[in-house]
């Protein structure tokens, strides 16, 4: 992929980004947000602001990095607190949980950009998730949320290859999700349960293991990695024991490594 024809992209998605006057981004501080932060800042200055809703299933270092991120580039940015525990649907953790998280987030986002007169509210969905087990997409489409990145057909790799041309620390990083996505569906969403999913995956970044998933079952964790990780986590004794020991005080009884590496959606609907 030619330098020119990202900066073709690039520009293309700047000069839309500023055709739309003042402008609200639900910036989680992934790649794609990041991407739209930054250009955001650059084509429309105090026009632009980055909010970002801070919840339970949020990972601490996801918002320690949007948090970076936006201060080192110098963009507007506020936190809004969402409690999506207060949420029955979201609690109950059928196929259409996202759905209703998302309807929930984007109407109060839609709330605070019309209270700052805000002309559109976007996001980063990009290209490549039309392609993936989404409902919260058509939340989205519900409440007129605008995705340049889609809009543009931007794919994730494009992305990340357009943030390392422009020296954007986001460009590397792997992929999040939303710590609910740990849980199988039809298993009900507790506090607890996240907590003792990010306690573990925090403890895996720690460990150097960056592309990492807790998934929790019941009483136990499941621990995805991709294979090269998988065989250096075996071979270490004292990360297994350090896992092992947060898992228990966390009040886990069995803590697996699953021997199928690392895939992202494992336990989205067939």
């Amino acid at each position: 992929m030619s330098e020119d024809y990202l900066l073709n992209k690039l520009e293309a998605l700047e000069a839309l980004l500023r055709s739309y006057g003042r402008v609200l981004l639900a910036y989680s501080g992934g790649v794609d947000s990041s991407l739209l932060a930054f250009l955001g800042r650059r084509a429309l200055g105090k026009n632009f602001l980055a909010l970002t809703l801070q919840h339970s299933c949020y990972p601490s270092w996801e918002l320690h990095n949007a948090l970076q991120f936006v201060q080192n580039h110098d963009i507007q940015h506020a936190l809004l607190p969402f409690d999506q525990l207060a949420l029955p649907q979201f609690r109950e953790n059928s196929l259409r949980r996202c759905y209703y998280c998302k309807k929930a987030m984007f109407a109060l986002l839609q709330e605070k950009a019309q209270q700052g007169e805000f002309k559109l509210l976007i996001d980063g969905s990009n290209s490549d998730d039309q392609h993936d087990y989404r409902p919260g997409l058509q939340a989205l489409a519900e409440l007129n949320v605008q995705s340049p990145l889609k809009m543009l057909g931007w794919s994730k790799n494009e992305v990340r290859l357009a943030s390392k041309m422009l020296g954007l620390s986001s460009a590397e990083l792997p992929a999040y999700a939303c710590l609910a996505t740990r849980i199988p569906y039809q298993s009900e969403i507790t506090a607890d349960k996240i907590a003792q999913i990010e306690g573990v995956e925090q403890l895996l970044h720690e460990l150097g293991f960056q592309q990492c998933r807790a998934r929790h079952h019941g009483d136990s964790i499941r621990l995805e990695l991709p294979a090269n990780d998988q065989l250096s986590l075996l071979k270490n004794e004292e990360a297994r024991l350090l896992l092992l020991q947060k898992a228990q005080k966390m009040g886990l009884r069995w803590l697996s490594l699953d021997l199928e590496p690392f895939r992202s959606g494992k336990m989205n609907p067939a």
